[in-house]
């Protein structure tokens, strides 16, 4: 169930984009005292218009340089980064118009920004500010802060303030419905029937009474009443985005057609928030989801035929085709995402990694460039042409590239960041700079504790070099116990065992990964061949050996190396 008017974020077309934030100019310009700077501002919204953003923002910046007073162009600044999705620079925009004049505007375009960054803790800091400044909208606004205690974690001081506010505040069934959604979630199922069976029984317009309701039936069995109130929901306030509370109902009764046949009505209605669309596709990318991959590629179509001009519209499309194997559609999507707007890093993600898995090494590399034309220095897009890069076993540039994307990575995630020193692991063992490669795997764990591609090459790698076996043991061992029944990883363990002198122990696990990979490779087939004949097992082992110089070595020095085994009957360093 979902809380619509309290969970916006800024999903807007190109058009829409341009309008919102020409809008703004206007509203700047139009104030009574005029400024220094009036002129420059009308050549902003007539490079606007013509869609050109990159010039656009750079006038601003220009505007910023000659008048860093400016708090007006600031928040102008801040939306237009909003709308390109570029979250992080339109919350250093905010903070410095705020840092000139705390107006009730930035601060509540400060609340939506962090909103979106699931940044409960900071949004609640620049709200409490709010309240203090606004007194038209407290309601609403202590409504909001209930909601952002509540996401933030804050479960038991959310409930406390309900009911304080709702002691001293007017019968309101917005805020009851607020309240529900605390209480739906601490399974007190009774207490958001008493809420809201009145109001809906008395017929309030607010679709979101009804949602809650339902919920609360469902969950305490009820699923007859709760279907009746939806309906009535979608009949008195006729918001089409109950649709989508009665798929959910359908659903938890298995009823999977009628669910699916309300989900495409949500998603035809244009009343409905392209956001709320759009969590929903990304929920049922899960392949366990209830819908076939038929049915969510007819959803993103109606998506994309009701939302046209918004470019995440096309992204789902995108991920969805690729979902469904239909790789160069996919490619088409995306590219037509990124078209549209070219700030969008996730897009520009999502097509170079399908470059990449086509095997399309340099249209990836070209897509990385192009990308970085609109996001310089973004540290993602830096990742991704390495990686390119390195597929290509150009190492020189793969290094060049991920080094850029290290120097720019110091305020993203650590997950990304560890991406990155995996990556530079990788490039400085093929450059033979071992230290260099330890060291960057090393960090990459520290930054991320489930990193098991990090583990499991560091481990490989040094039991190729047979340098410090108990560490590679360790890892490697830490690799296959975090993700099970990868056949890789099982016989990089076996390998790490193999080099330790454990061939038992090796045989056991190098059998786990020829049952967990097909197809089986040459490097392993090889790798169980070394093992058998260090148990004395001959025959079995030449006959690996044999398999694996069928499939074909990598290099001739490896099917030289192998041929030599089968002639010699014995393992050859």
């Amino acid at each position: 169930m979902r809380l619509n008017f309290l969970d916006k974020r800024f999903f807007l077309s190109f058009i829409g984009l341009l309008l919102v934030v020409l809008g703004s100019l206007k509203a700047q310009s139009s104030d009574n005292k005029p400024k220094p700077y009036d002129a420059r501002l009308k050549n902003v919204q007539e490079i606007l218009k013509q869609g050109k953003i990159g010039p656009g923002m750079d006038s601003l910046d220009a505007i910023i340089a000659d008048y860093p007073q400016a708090d007006d162009i600031y928040f102008t600044k801040a939306i237009l980064l909003a709308q390109m999705r570029n979250q992080d620079g339109a919350i250093e925009a905010i903070k410095e118009a705020l840092n000139i004049q705390s107006k009730p505007e930035y601060l509540s375009f400060a609340v939506d920004a962090f909103k979106s960054k699931n940044d409960a803790d900071s949004a609640l800091i620049y709200l409490d500010k709010l309240i203090d400044r606004d007194d038209n909208n407290t309601a609403s606004l202590k409504r909001e802060r209930i909601m952002l205690l509540f996401n933030g974690g804050y479960k038991d001081v959310a409930l406390e303030y309900f009911y304080k506010t709702k002691e001293i505040a007017v019968a309101s069934d917005t805020l009851d419905m607020v309240g529900s959604v605390l209480l739906n979630d601490a399974g007190n199922y009774k207490a958001v029937i008493d809420l809201l069976k009145p109001w809906a029984d008395k017929g309030t317009s607010l679709a979101q009474v009804y949602g809650q309701l339902a919920q609360a039936y469902n969950l305490s069995k009820n699923s007859k009443l709760a279907l009746d109130y939806i309906n009535k929901g979608i009949q008195t306030t006729k918001e089409d985005f109950l649709y989508f509370d009665l798929a959910d109902l359908y659903r938890f009764d298995k009823k999977l057609k009628l669910s699916f046949d309300a989900l495409k009505q949500g998603f035809q209605s244009k009343k409905v928030d392209f956001a709320d669309k759009n969590r929903i596709i990304m929920t049922l990318l899960n392949p366990k989801g209830p819908y076939t991959k038929d049915q969510l590629l007819e959803l993103v179509n109606i998506l994309v035929e009701v939302h046209p001009r918004i470019a995440e519209s096309h992204m789902a499309k995108g991920q969805v085709l690729w979902l469904r194997d239909d790789k160069s559609a996919a490619q088409s999507s995306l590219a037509v995402a990124v078209s549209m707007n070219p700030y969008q890093i996730d897009a520009w993600r999502m097509l170079m990694s399908l470059d990449m898995d086509k095997g399309e090494f340099d249209q990836a590399i070209a897509h990385g460039g192009e990308a970085l034309h609109y996001v310089s220095n973004n540290a993602t897009i830096l990742y991704f042409t390495s990686m390119a890069y390195l597929m290509k076993k150009d190492m020189e540039n793969s290094r060049k590239f991920m080094e850029a994307a290290l120097n720019n990575a110091q305020d993203e995630s650590p997950f990304l960041q560890a991406n990155i020193y995996g990556g530079l692991g990788d490039i400085y063992n093929s450059l033979q700079m071992y230290k260099a490669s330890d060291a960057a795997y090393i960090e990459a764990i520290r930054l991320d504790s489930t990193n098991v591609t990090a583990m499991n090459n560091l481990a490989y790698y040094l039991s190729l070099r047979k340098e410090r076996l108990d560490e590679a043991i360790k890892y490697a061992a830490m690799a296959t116990k975090l993700q099970p029944n990868n056949g890789t990883f099982e016989d990089t363990y076996a390998w790490v065992l193999f080099a330790n002198g454990k061939y038992d122990d090796a045989l056991v696990w190098i059998q786990k990964a020829l049952k967990n990979t097909n197809p089986q490779t040459a490097v392993l087939l090889e790798h169980y061949g070394d093992i058998l004949i260090k148990l004395g097992k001959t025959t079995d082992a030449v006959k690996q050996w044999n398999l694996a110089l069928e499939k074909g070595a990598d290099t001739e020095e490896g099917k030289l190396k192998l041929k030599k085994k089968i002639e010699t009957k014995s393992y050859v360093e």
